[in-house]
């Protein structure tokens, strides 16, 4: 949907037929998975097929373009048919051919899903209609052509319309359409109005907020890429997002699209939009949130019926417009609000949200929703309106990126799932068993060729005794494997096809399948695949567990083709250094503009102690733990208070509770677990108060070092042990090697920048605000070198001591100062 300025009042409203179709002329079900159905190339191909075959004189991809007038408003209808047959004589009518491509026979397909195919050809023919200038009793002659890729048979269905019908169904369909439209343009102008009268929300600027906001908005009135490291306390939500919704009111820019990897930054996009709506803005966001935590049937309220289908899905489109109706220019649409109106209508809530995605003018999600290419929003690609994009906590992008473009598949796994089909579906049974066996065969072939491992001759074999092999994907790909899952796709999507669904209990095992599927279709050249197996001691059967992984080593193109569906790109965190290394590892361009801004907190704020006397490496971490533990309990005692001790790893930082309980036993001392649920990580949180005295051993890295504001007394101390350094395996060594390959260091890249990330993120804890004061301390002799050093904020000013007698007396200058 656009608008075309004319030179009278109003705009002429410029609508395709399809998008007129999927909003007006939907109905039933909602069927089938976004992954399912035909992918758009065999679509594409099927369609040049059968358009090649057309008789002498038609015509492909017919061109109809329409001008008229609905209920007051001038409208332009476009779109492309498929095939147009001339009139061959008198007596027979022209003929508007449309294809789709299916898995299935058109009979087995959802009669939704048929109706809504003849929804478009008919409002083709009422197009061709008014193009042609016909009058009521003309008649058209439309012709569905079903082609079933699986049969690579066609089954074409004709009909006869008098022209008066199909523009009877057409203009019913535009007025629904504009009814809508009206609405939601109303919308649009309080939004705009609102924008641009409103006032920063605080009385004034921080040091570096002005900054910061003015430049975000050129970059989002201007277009392009901004890249702005803020140090913690800046107040990044409101720097960007103020100007950005200035911006709206002031700009053609129609919505904006925030996203944040924590649930803690969702928290304070809502509090700033809380804040702003309080003086008078109009503004409608949408925040949305995982289909695991959103879906009524995961949440236990609702069951899926004898044919596995939720319920709720059940005449979706037929009560959407009214749920749509009632969200519709909504300050707040959280999941809570979500889930009200979708409990009271019955639909799912994770669908509503998805539905309300275009409708909204600011959109809170995940990274994945844009960049991930197995859930990001569709709606997003509609290049008719103009969108921003503000990454918050950029520095997570990179890593999370090289997740969403890799994929794994294992045979255990795969196993229990033809298990799960047993009996009820035994089509997909049969089909995933070939998947396990193509699994078997990759081995086999693997073993007999004897596969370098690609880690060096000396590591290549010590590898392979224990079952692991290293192939990139244009030699060493598993083509059997691939074959398989085509076949055991297009099984499961003739199940959604006829409406029907594979076991529920395979779930996200079938999301493994479609992502590899996915990430095999867009690998590169900086993709490996890792095949790694368990040997079993049983002789007839020597693999206990096969897994192939497609593992992306660098996501920097991926993440530069979704920019380019948006205006403006705002990346921000407080840790995005060096430059170089961020803009390689984010895919922005090497021009954009780069801001390091300045702490708008007093230095004397925060006392940095280095402790290079300690020795964190693998290697030393025996003869640390007693250093350790002593530099701790001198932290602790020096100001006793709330303190967190951040960790390289699960097994370290036990090794040194162990030993720091037995010789300080009247400290308290709270720890982090593995694998901790939201109730566990929630009451590790609640030792954390004001008044308390608490002491905390946590992961560096994890949900309690990263997006948790510790204001005040909650936190008056953090001690970092080691230099943060991913853990060395093989694929932190396969990043490596890729980045050396290329003349860059490699180690900087695979380990010490994405360490820094982490020990800068884990420091900024301790001062959130203009009154907190606390010390950080650096445990590590490597913390003293160049390298570090270098890299090192500019509001920090370290003071090195030698020992544990030397931190006693910084501490306690620093206390009493």
């Amino acid at each position: 949907m656009s608008e075309i300025e004319t030179a009278g009042d109003q705009p002429v409203l410029e609508v395709s037929v399809g998008e007129l179709v999927a909003f007006a002329c939907r109905s039933g079900d909602l069927v089938g998975e976004v992954s399912g159905g035909p992918t758009a190339l065999e679509g594409i191909r099927a369609h040049q097929r059968l358009q090649k075959k057309r008789p002498k004189g038609s015509e492909a991809e017919y061109r109809l373009q329409v001008e008229l007038v609905q209920d007051g408003q001038t409208v332009v209808l476009n779109g492309r048919v498929d095939i147009l047959h001339p009139q061959p004589d008198l007596h027979r009518p022209v003929q508007l051919d449309e294809i789709k491509t299916t898995y299935v026979p058109p009979q087995k397909l959802a009669e939704s899903a048929r109706d809504l195919h003849w929804a478009q050809l008919k409002v083709y023919g009422f197009c061709y209609g008014l193009q042609q200038q016909f009058d009521g009793d003309d008649c058209v002659a439309l012709q569905m052509l079903w082609h079933n890729l699986k049969e690579k048979k066609t089954y074409p269905e004709s009909r006869e319309f008098r022209w008066r019908e199909l523009e009877s169904f057409a203009r019913g369909a535009l007025a629904k359409y504009l009814q809508w439209h009206r609405r939601w343009q109303n919308h649009r102008q309080l939004v705009r109005t609102s924008a641009r009268t409103l006032k920063f929300p605080f009385a004034e600027y921080r040091t570096g907020q002005r900054t910061l906001a003015v430049a975000a908005y050129r970059c989002l009135r201007d277009g392009g890429e901004l890249v702005a490291e803020a140090p913690t306390g800046i107040g990044k939500t409101v720097s960007t997002l103020f100007p950005a919704i200035k911006a709206l009111g002031e700009t053609p820019l129609d919505q904006l699209v925030y996203l944040t990897a924590k649930n803690s930054g969702r928290q304070v996009v809502r509090e700033t939009a809380a804040r702003l709506h309080t003086q008078g803005l109009t503004l409608s966001i949408l925040e949305l949130q995982a289909r695991d935590k959103t879906c009524a049937c995961s949440l236990g309220l609702c069951s899926r019926d004898d044919e596995g289908i939720c319920p709720r899905t059940r005449g979706f489109f037929d009560r959407l417009p009214e749920a749509r109706l009632s969200l519709l220019g909504r300050p707040l649409l959280t999941p809570e609000v979500i889930a009200e109106v979708a409990d009271r209508l019955q639909l799912c809530p994770f669908e509503l949200s998805l539905q309300m995605l275009p409708w909204t003018d600011l959109v809170v999600c995940d990274f994945n929703y844009v960049f991930d290419p197995l859930v990001q929003m569709q709606s997003l690609r509609d290049t008719h309106r103009q969108r921003a994009l503000l990454i918050d906590e950029a520095h997570n992008l990179s890593d999370r990126a090289r997740g969403m473009f890799s994929a794994k598949l294992t045979r255990s796994d795969s196993r229990r799932a033809a298990a799960a089909c047993k009996g009820s579906h035994p089509t997909l049974q049969r089909a995933i068993q070939s998947l396990v066996r193509a699994l078997d065969r990759w081995v086999v072939d693997l073993q007999e060729s004897g596969q370098d491992s690609g880690l060096g001759a000396a590591q290549a074999r010590k590898e392979e005794k224990s079952g692991l092999w290293i192939t990139s994907l244009d030699d060493g790909a598993p083509q059997a494997v691939s074959v398989a899952i085509q076949k055991l796709l297009l099984v499961v999507s003739q199940l959604w096809e006829q409406s029907q669904s594979p076991p529920e209990a395979i779930a996200d095992w079938l999301k493994a399948v479609f992502r590899y599927q996915t990430v095999e279709q867009l690998a590169a050249e900086q993709h490996r695949c890792i095949t790694r197996v368990q040997k079993s001691a049983n002789p007839e059967s020597p693999w206990r567990e096969q897994e192939v992984e497609l593992l992306c080593l660098n996501a920097a193109d991926y993440l530069q083709q979704a920019y380019k569906q948006f205006h403006g790109v705002i990346a921000f965190s407080a840790t995005l250094r060096p430059p170089g290394y961020t803009y390689q590892q984010l895919g922005l361009q090497a021009d954009s503009p780069y801001l390091s801004l300045p702490s708008p907190f007093d230095a004397g704020q925060l006392g940095l102690f280095l402790c290079p006397f300690v020795d964190t490496r693998y290697r030393a971490r025996d003869q640390a733990s007693d250093a350790l533990v002593d530099m701790i309990a001198r932290t602790f005692h020096s100001r006793p208070g709330n303190y967190l001790v951040f960790f390289p790893s699960y097994r370290f930082l036990q090794q040194v509770a162990e030993r720091f309980a037995t010789l300080f036993p009247e400290i308290p001392l709270v720890q982090q677990t593995s694998g901790s649920s939201d109730q566990q990580r929630s009451a590790f949180l609640q030792h954390f108060q004001d008044g308390r005295r608490s002491l905390g051993f946590a992961i560096m890295g994890g949900i309690f070092g990263e997006g948790v504001d510790y204001v005040g007394e909650q936190l008056v101390g953090t001690i970092v042990v080691g230099v943060g350094l991913p853990q060395v395996n093989e694929e932190q060594e396969l990043l490596r090697a890729a980045w050396d390959r290329r003349g860059e260091n490699g180690f900087d890249i695979a380990y010490r920048y994405p360490g820094l990330t982490r020990v800068l993120q884990t420091a900024g804890r301790v001062i959130r605000t203009e009154t907190d004061r606390g010390v950080v301390i650096l445990a590590d002799y490597r913390f003293a070198d160049p390298f570090y050093r270098a890299l090192y904020p500019q509001h920090w000013h370290s003071q090195t001591c030698d020992n544990g007698d030397t931190l006693s007396t910084a501490l306690d200058r620093f206390w009493h100062r």
